[in-house]
């Protein structure tokens, strides 16, 4: 049966499970855009209250659609400021670091969402026709869930590869840095040359050590700046590596030695990562054997002999 004939039988049944879904969109999208308007009136007011203070004539079109905060993109940001700083740094350990990416996220899901759900009662009865109104409006509001959290999952599937991409490629970023400072290098020139050398092997970690590299021309302390790496990396070594060169020039240790012995502690890690994969490699193989190579080992094993007994009590 083609759309246009289904339409036509089960006209009724489509437009009340397009309002329904419809519906819900839209009370969800009005709600959340209700309650972050409000909060951005409140940062509006205040705005201007500071301003009315200083004696400076108010201007609110310049706060509520000024460029450094996102505009009226931030409508679709969460209120918390927490949760909003959450939600920046969940993206930025995606490899989304720009300024608008946190407001282009919230909108994909919201997009993502509408559509499945919008598209879903007209799919639906074409594949099952049998069934009735409301375990087609349930699949509906499944599918538009499924949407809206769908983004979610990719978005959190790209961090996680690219926090292993970073945790991999850390050991070899410490040995590299310990090769140019022992050779005479700074530290900030080191870092560049490092980041540089990682562009194919780990594009992600040379990326974010040319930011690095990036803070420190533009005037910002070692310690700062290596702070950002470690929270933009995602990974406990990075941080751990801040705190070292910090502790360093604080007591004015050797930082060639303290980077050697902490490239080593590096090397070990990655190594025991590996050994931990291979033993737990035995226990994850067991379901797939039993699943797939195990019946197929029986019925070979044992057909000949259950054929026998076949012909056996046959005869």
């Amino acid at each position: 049966m083609n759309i246009a004939g289904l339409l036509a039988e089960n006209g009724n049944l489509f437009f009340l499970g397009l309002v329904f879904v419809s519906a819900i969109m839209f009370s969800l999208t009005t709600a959340s855009l209700a309650r972050n308007w409000t909060g951005l009136r409140k940062r509006a007011a205040s705005a201007r209250t500071v301003e009315q203070l200083h004696g400076q004539n108010a201007a609110p079109a310049a706060t509520l659609f000024d460029s450094n905060s996102g505009g009226v993109l931030d409508l679709v940001l969460p209120q918390n400021e927490r949760d909003k700083t959450e939600l920046r740094q969940f993206m930025n350990l995606a490899g989304f670091y720009g300024r608008f990416s946190p407001s282009v996220y919230q909108i994909v899901r919201l997009v993502t969402g509408a559509v499945l759900g919008l598209v879903t009662p007209f799919v639906y009865p074409t594949i099952f026709p049998d069934h009735d109104f409301l375990i087609v409006m349930a699949v509906s509001v499944a599918m538009a869930l499924l949407g809206f959290m769908l983004p979610k999952s990719v978005v959190s599937l790209r961090r996680d590869g690219l926090i292993a991409e970073h945790r991999n490629g850390f050991p070899d970023f410490m040995d590299l840095l310990v090769i140019c400072v022992e050779a005479g290098i700074s530290i900030e020139s080191a870092i560049d040359r490092t980041g540089k050398e990682f562009h194919r092997s780990y594009p992600s970690l040379s990326r974010n050590l040319q930011f690095v590299s990036s803070e420190l021309r533009a005037g910002r302390s070692v310690r700062d700046a290596l702070s950002n790496l470690g929270a933009r990396l995602g990974i406990d070594e990075a941080r751990a590596f801040a705190t070292l060169v910090q502790q360093s020039e604080e007591l004015g240790s050797s930082l060639v030695q303290t980077l050697r012995v902490y490239s080593a502690e590096m090397r070990e890690k990655r190594y025991a990562r590996a050994e931990a994969k291979a033993y737990g490699l035995p226990v994850k193989m067991v379901i797939p054997l039993g699943l797939f190579c195990f019946p197929a080992i029986m019925g070979v094993t044992l057909f000949p002999i259950a054929l026998r007994i076949s012909n056996t009590f046959t005869n």
